[in-house]
């Protein structure tokens, strides 16, 4: 049974025929929890993906008779519901007409001429299985787990089998390459319940050492055009720390000093896009430009309804910028070792 809440790839808000090029964009979809769905971060990475004056990057075939794609993207889709887990977003499924894809700016019209909110696809299963109905396959699938999970050996547990036993076969079935974010350590240490996991460096350590283990366990039943990639958002975060640290404090929500910020879900864009496509996205050079990037975005998380949280300066945009370059590359290169 279709969701009536959920456009048809036509219907789409988010799809980007109109761009020129030889080449199609990728198609990217999402699953988590409100770390991606703060600020929209689907929506957004697709507006960074094109915007600006730039040489997209073609990417090469996974393997001989894939069609190359360049480096936006050209569909997105997502099943997010607030404090999931992987494991309890497989059995609870979507959750953003309820928690905030309800805006005016999530409403899209179906061929009826009536309007239904754009939350998503109604669980996971539904967004990543492969049918006739369905255009193509995904090129990635962007997973983050709750922030807790893989620091602790427990839940870390629980999600490898979740993730072997009910998303490698949906991966598989898609060709689609995983990308799992290391999610940033907390603000302010023993927050959330969050005590045992120590100081935010140790926090921070215990996420990617996690996250590495979900990469490692479902490598073992993909093939190697499928390797699965960590985009390393909390090391971004951890690197403008050891820099900027004023800068650092404004990655986070001011309400709960977990969530993402505006700057927080740049800097997260940025990681993502290079850690897709190896290279950087398009650098908006005026406040305008950054504005532009959140045009359409379903929600952006505010205190109250009438205070909007503060976009990212330019200057602070370029400096999050080369971060997530940097950190990136660094990462690239661990891989290569």
């Amino acid at each position: 049974m279709s969701n009536p809440s959920h456009p048809t790839p036509a219907q789409n808000v988010n799809e980007e025929n109109s761009r020129p090029s030889k080449r199609r964009g990728a198609r990217v979809a999402f699953v988590g929890n409100s770390i991606l769905y703060f600020n929209d971060t689907p929506r957004f990475l697709v507006r960074l993906g094109k915007g600006g004056d730039h040489t997209t990057v073609t990417v090469q075939p996974r393997e001989r008779g894939d069609t190359p794609y360049d480096s936006y993207i050209e569909h997105q889709d997502s099943c997010l519901c607030g404090g999931a887990s992987l494991e309890s977003l497989w059995s609870k499924g979507n959750r953003m007409l309820q928690h905030g894809f309800s805006t005016d700016s999530a409403k899209i019209a179906t061929s009826d001429g009536t309007e239904v909110y754009d939350v998503g696809s109604p669980n996971v299963n539904d967004l990543l299985e492969c049918n006739p109905k369905k255009d193509a396959s995904w090129d990635f699938v962007v997973m983050n787990d709750h922030t807790q999970g893989p620091a602790r050996p427990e839940s870390r547990k629980a999600t490898e089998t979740i993730l072997l036993e009910r998303y490698v076969p949906l991966l598989l079935a898609n060709r689609a390459i995983p990308i799992v974010i290391e999610t940033a350590a907390y603000r302010i240490p023993g927050i959330n319940n969050s005590e045992d996991l120590g100081s935010t460096r140790d926090f921070q350590s215990k996420v990617k050492d996690g996250v590495r283990s979900y990469l490692e366990a479902m490598q073992t039943k993909l093939p190697e055009y499928q390797t699965p990639r960590m985009a390393p958002v909390g090391f971004a975060y951890l690197t403008v720390h050891d820099n900027r640290r004023e800068l650092w404090e404004k990655l986070f929500d001011e309400w709960d000093d977990f969530h993402p910020s505006p700057s927080g879900s740049f800097l997260q864009g940025c990681v993502l896009h290079n850690t897709m496509f190896g290279s950087p996205p398009p650098l908006p050079r005026t406040d305008d430009e950054i504005a532009n990037l959140w045009m359409n975005a379903r929600m952006m998380h505010s205190r109250t309804e009438n205070k909007a949280m503060p976009l990212p300066s330019v200057d602070d945009a370029a400096f999050l910028w080369d971060v997530a370059k940097m950190v990136c590359e660094e990462e690239a290169k661990q891989l290569l070792k």
